[in-house]
């Protein structure tokens, strides 16, 4: 039986560094029963070339129901014309042709720049130069003209007044709220975003979470924001994870922030207050999107709850206590 593999890049987009050079991350999931060894390659479209790219542990041994990822770093060689192009993700069974179950995954655009030449260090060490000579002849005028009497030199103390402190940003969302403005991608059936009410002796902040009832993997659901001034700010989430619930990924303008979220757990739960992580933004309106990206083998669904939103310019770090579950109750049908 061959495996028909799904394959989703985590992020939209490859994001170059002056250097031009970036990573990436693919998601292979397994949907079918039985294990099966998957082989990852890339296959760069016109204008990039496959030497540019690597792949962290190619092959991998995959259980039913099960998802990998591989790291996918890129970089464009020096001297290259700037350009813009795109690469897809393939994935095929190690014992199979890869003609016979290869699946890609959809493309993934990315843009090289020419590097900037470092400037020029001449122009600031003449007018360092210059600067001494200027205050040495001051001096010796100074010394010359109050012939022995005490130089008093003018205050080099600041008389501005102290810029205004930048207040912070703190953007609260209760996740349920934002439902009526959801966009849903690459729809699978049924596939929704409902407001849902407290259940199975759960209390979520404001009584009711965002429910994803998302259908496969690559599904994406996305809301919009707004951040007055460019900052460097942190993404925390309040999250639910259930017997029926997805792994899945943040992104904020198609570039991933954090890990893979394991939403699935025998019985129904709220988490803590979780640092995702933190990303940098110009000011104006921006997209943040959940994705879905696999799931666990005893998972009996893709669905995924959300119960608050936080985006904050107080950037914390993720620590593994933020991940203990604040809620457990026994097995409860949603």
């Amino acid at each position: 039986m061959t495996t028909e593999w799904a394959v989703v890049p985590l992020a939209e987009q490859f994001t170059l560094n002056a250097e031009n050079t970036g990573e990436l991350k693919f998601s292979v999931t397994n949907p079918g029963a039985v294990a099966d060894t998957v082989v990852f390659d890339v296959v760069p479209g016109d204008g990039a070339d496959r030497s540019w790219f690597s792949v962290d542990e190619p092959q991998r041994r995959v259980g039913p129901n099960e998802s990998v990822e591989f790291l996918v770093k890129l970089k464009v060689p020096a001297g290259t014309p700037p350009a813009r192009a795109d690469v897809v993700g393939l994935a095929y069974s190690a014992n199979t042709a890869p003609e016979e179950s290869s699946r890609t995954s959809g493309r993934v655009a990315f843009e090289w720049k020419p590097k900037e030449k470092p400037k020029p260090i001449w122009p600031w060490i003449a007018a360092a130069v210059a600067l001494v000579l200027l205050v040495g002849s001051v001096v010796t005028w100074l010394l010359v003209s109050n012939k022995g009497k005490p130089v008093v030199l003018p205050s080099t103390s600041p008389s501005a007044a102290s810029p205004a402190p930048v207040p912070p940003i703190n953007l609260t969302f209760e996740a349920e709220n934002l439902v009526s403005t959801a966009q849903l991608s690459r729809k699978v059936g049924s596939t929704a975003v409902v407001v849902q009410d407290n259940c199975c002796n759960i209390a979520w902040s404001g009584n009711r979470q965002l429910w994803f009832q998302a259908h496969a993997v690559d599904e994406t659901l996305s809301v919009s924001f707004s951040t007055p001034r460019e900052a460097t700010l942190a993404l925390k989430t309040i999250r639910t994870t259930s017997f029926d619930y997805a792994d899945t990924v943040w992104t904020v303008d198609g570039q991933l922030v954090g890990g893979t979220f394991a939403g699935f757990t025998a019985d129904v739960r709220k988490t803590a207050l979780l640092n995702v992580g933190s990303f940098k933004l110009a000011a104006g309106t921006h997209t943040l999107t959940l994705r879905i990206v696999g799931k666990n083998a005893a998972s009996g669904g893709y669905f995924a709850g959300v119960d608050q939103i936080v985006i904050t310019s107080s950037v914390g770090v993720v620590n593994p206590g933020d991940l203990v579950l604040i809620t457990k109750i026994p097995l409860l049908k949603q």
